[in-house]
């Protein structure tokens, strides 16, 4: 999870969520577990703009997503409060294990976990990394409960995250032997930079290498 920053919301929801959400009220209140519609809240012009707020990957796992694998989903569920259905602010883009899998409000809010879009607290002062596992940053109840909501110690990150870590390995190593082929002491310029494209934002799991070229120096 990275600190993102939402863009303005779309035309297309702007200019249609008060009418959506007055008839999806009518209609939930006359069945209470009646669900809105996808192709509203799911509108092609709504999930670009969440795809370019988080440079196309899960706002949760950081994995990188294609077209056919992102999910709007509602930051607080439908169940919970159905009249942030079609609020913007309420409005995130995920992967379906993040979304599908991720524990309901009411058994650990979001008030208690990292909110990505929430400037005042970025989730590198509450994660960190044991290689490929992400644990809290010292005990932070906050990193832990976000740990805990979205599951993401699940096996599938562990794996998808070490599977990035080996190529950033290699690259690293590769570093190091031209370093001690040339006795130099320091990374050229064209090194650094080829090291620091792990940690850009548009990167899968870019918080895991940035702590990580962080604690290089970089």
């Amino acid at each position: 999870m990275i600190s993102l920053t939402r863009l303005p919301e779309p035309p297309r929801l702007a200019q249609n969520k008060e009418k959506w959400l007055a008839r999806f009220l009518e209609q939930r209140a006359e069945n209470s577990s009646f669900r809105p519609s996808s192709k509203q809240y799911g509108h092609r012009e709504i999930r670009d703009t969440l795809r370019a707020m988080s440079f196309h990957k899960c706002f949760y796992c950081e994995r990188k997503l294609s077209e056919t694998e992102d999910e709007v989903e509602h930051y607080i569920e439908v169940a919970e409060k159905p009249e942030l259905v079609f609020t913007w602010e309420n409005l995130y883009l995920s992967c379906s294990e993040c979304n599908g899998g991720k524990l309901p409000n009411t058994t650990i809010p979001v008030s208690d976990c990292l909110d990505p879009c929430d400037p005042s607290n970025d989730p590198a002062d509450h994660l960190k990394f044991d290689d490929e596992q992400i644990i809290s940053k010292a005990n932070s109840q906050r990193g832990q409960r976000t740990i805990q909501k979205y599951r993401l110690n699940r096996d599938d990150l562990d794996h998808r995250r070490l599977k990035q870590l080996k190529q950033f390995y290699k690259l690293l190593d590769v570093v190091r032997q031209n370093q001690i082929r040339e006795g130099r002491q320091t990374l050229t310029n064209q090194e650094k930079e080829a090291l620091s494209i792990f940690k850009q934002p548009e990167h899968a799991f870019s918080l895991m290498f940035s702590i990580y070229l962080a604690n290089l120096g970089l």
